[in-house]
């Protein structure tokens, strides 16, 4: 069910399994089984805000838990976040400088990365950066790595 495709689970094949765990008899949401898992006093080491309110990417975080990668349970948005935060102290270590422009583009990849669990070049076709001219304005912007960076990014926050 879950083959990779170059980085490991992607969207639809998480969107696949919260339409199968929905159908009958079941009628499973990723907020019911995140609440039972709780229920069951796992550790949960996320934002309160977020606690009760979950997207089908968070079905990684669950397995992630369960296959014992992770001791506690953390929206996987929140993971990627924290992630991407680490990745940019790393990149400022190794003397790196991005201006606004580059940021912005980074910034939205992460979030999509967030709630898509990857990102594409195709991706960059489609809102919000195209308002910035899609693949063109990545490349303008991002310069001839733009490629190197989202399969850096994929790599290093979907971990």
């Amino acid at each position: 069910m879950f083959e990779a495709k170059g980085r490991g689970i992607c969207f639809e094949q998480i969107q696949e399994l919260a339409d199968r765990i929905a159908r009958p008899p079941h009628n499973w949401t990723v907020d019911i089984i995140w609440s039972a898992y709780l229920s069951l006093e796992v550790e949960y080491r996320g934002r309160p805000e977020n606690r009760d309110r979950h997207a089908a990417t968070d079905l990684i975080s669950l397995l992630r838990l369960e296959a014992g990668v992770d001791d506690a349970l953390v929206p996987y948005a929140e993971q990627v976040e924290k992630r991407y935060e680490n990745w940019l102290a790393r990149q400022e270590q190794a003397g790196a400088v991005f201006t606004d422009s580059q940021r912005w583009w980074l910034d939205r990849m992460m979030r999509i990365i967030a709630s898509s669990a990857g990102i594409d070049a195709d991706d960059l076709d489609n809102a919000p950066f195209d308002e910035r001219g899609g693949i063109d304005g990545a490349l303008r912007d991002l310069g001839d790595g733009a490629g190197d960076l989202i399969e850096e990014l994929n790599r290093e926050l979907t971990a």
